[in-house]
């Protein structure tokens, strides 16, 4: 390369760089954490609401659940072709932070409200309609959201600045949210929960998890227009979409964008199913995922029947988000030491050592059972410290491979990861509670709550298990590699700018 071209490299990565400041990575996890908590209801009290609430029996329940998550994958898909193809007129991203969070809270919300007129067959249809709406909406803005940090960063270090500040956020808000939802829920029921449960919560009826929601779901489009307006002239297609959408407003014919600037479906296809690291990266975070939602969609369960105090659902959950949350902070200079790769490999194997030993000894007791599903908690924030990183590592990795990318669309891929775990997830705890013989409100007893603890640590033992295999064979981007890629897309960008400027003079 040219000296000119290498000095223009270096400006190039040093403003990439520059970019990524503290302050944006602090503004970037402030804004995540808001769809965070609103997700949260649905995660940590959807399953319970459907049954306990809503009257619907468990393997209903687990059907629900298994076709919403299937539903919304495939309009994950959908929402990212249209994303790649679609420019609206604030950018690419940069939009729909503005016009999904509010479509996305309305829907929502209505799968938090029970609809009491209708029987458990029009009921299903409800939740089902409601929560994949929903869903295929708050694609849009979470993969807006993702698609900008591989345009703003270059670098691994950079990377894992905004990974971890999503992550450091994630968990401070799930931390707040264990230790006020339930009490908040129970206090505007103006009921306990006890043992057996059934009768009590379904006559107290929704208004705690409604208001609750309604909380959330109006902080989250707040904090979503804030990002919208912090990252303004950050999203690499704004100017030209605004500029397109002036001269439409003044009557002017406005030819449609280069294609070549787009990625047709089959390149975007081939682009992520030929990325080795991209495909074995969402496999290990669908199986994360799976983990956490088997847990987060059991604990009220476990604490209900097998150990007689739900109230401790709470304490359980704040004491793991507090765990996560310390994992995030202790990972963060792990990561930029070692790496990403063996970063997130430590979480697989501590997550997996702990899942053995809650199968083995939780049932034993009550604080025996919390702290081994905190110590799952620490290796999983291990690996959600670096999610982001490593998904945009595996687009760096598409595009110096291939010269170009689809970042949407790869981005959306990982969007898929809560989705398809939902389904499974809600599948395998449905019909797990059918096989033990649970029905709603009866009696506890040892072999009930040891066929809970069963389904509560079996199936994340078995998810890590797997996934710490795959991810060590199948995911090679090491930080010399890394480095390498770095450079070469530097270099690069440095001659696609020196001819650029050679063709304007």
């Amino acid at each position: 390369m040219s000296e000119k071209a290498s000095e223009l490299g270096d400006k190039v990565v040093g403003a990439i760089q520059n970019n990524v400041t503290q302050a944006l990575g602090l503004i970037y996890g402030l804004g995540m954490l808001t769809w965070t908590a609103f997700n949260q209801m649905n995660s940590n009290y959807w399953s319970y609401f459907l049954t306990e609430v809503c009257g619907l029996e468990p393997t209903v329940m687990g059907t629900v659940k298994g076709i919403t998550g299937v539903g919304e994958w495939f309009f994950v898909i959908i929402a990212a072709i249209i994303i790649e193809r679609v420019w609206l007129r604030h950018g690419q991203y940069r939009s729909w932070l503005l016009i999904a969070p509010p479509i996305t809270f309305v829907c929502l919300l209505m799968t938090f409200v029970d609809p009491f007129f209708l029987d458990q067959g029009a009921k299903t249809v409800w939740m089902i309609g409601f929560q994949i709406v929903g869903g295929f909406f708050s694609s849009f803005f979470m993969i807006a959201a993702t698609s900008i940090v591989p345009v703003i960063s270059r670098t691994e270090a950079d990377r894992t600045l905004l990974s971890q500040r999503k992550a450091q956020g994630n968990m401070l808000v799930k931390v707040l949210f264990a230790a006020v939802s339930l009490p908040a829920i129970l206090a505007i029921n103006g009921l306990v929960y006890s043992v057996p449960a059934g009768e009590n919560a379904q006559n107290a009826g929704p208004a705690g998890f409604t208001v609750l929601a309604i909380i959330f779901g109006v902080f989250m489009i707040a904090m979503f227009f804030v990002m919208y307006k912090r990252i303004d002239g950050m999203d690499p297609t704004q100017k030209t979409c605004e500029e397109r959408a002036a001269a439409k407003k003044r009557g002017e014919k406005v030819p449609p964008i280069d294609a070549g600037e787009k990625a047709n479906i089959g390149e975007m296809i081939k682009y992520w199913i030929t990325n080795l690291p991209a495909v074995i990266g969402l496999f290990s975070e669908i199986i994360r995922f799976i983990a956490q939602m088997t847990i987060m969609s059991m604990a009220m369960y476990v604490f209900a029947y097998a150990f007689g105090d739900v109230k401790m659902t709470a304490v359980m959950l704040t004491a793991c988000n507090i765990t996560g949350l310390v994992a995030t902070f202790i990972s963060e200079p792990i990561a930029r030491k070692l790496g990403i790769r063996i970063t997130y490999l430590a979480g697989i194997g501590i997550s997996f050592v702990f899942a053995l030993a809650c199968l083995l000894i939780g049932a034993s007791g009550m604080m025996t059972f919390i702290v081994c599903i905190c110590g799952i908690f620490f290796g999983m924030n291990f690996m959600n410290g670096t999610m982001m990183g490593m998904q945009s590592n595996a687009i760096a990795y598409g595009e110096w491979r291939d010269g170009k990318t689809a970042k949407a669309f790869i981005m959306s891929t990982f969007q898929w990861c809560p989705k398809i775990a939902n389904a499974v997830a809600g599948v395998l705890t449905g019909f797990g509670l059918a096989s033990i013989g649970f029905v709603s409100g009866m009696e506890a007893t040892p072999e009930l709550a040891q066929g809970m603890i069963t389904i509560i640590c079996l199936i994340p033992a078995v998810c890590f298990g797997i996934a710490f295999v795959a991810f060590f064979f199948g995911y090679r981007l090491t930080p010399k590699k890394m480095e390498q890629i770095s450079a070469d897309l530097a270099e690069r960008e440095a001659e696609k700018k020196l001819k650029e400027a050679e063709a304007q003079a």
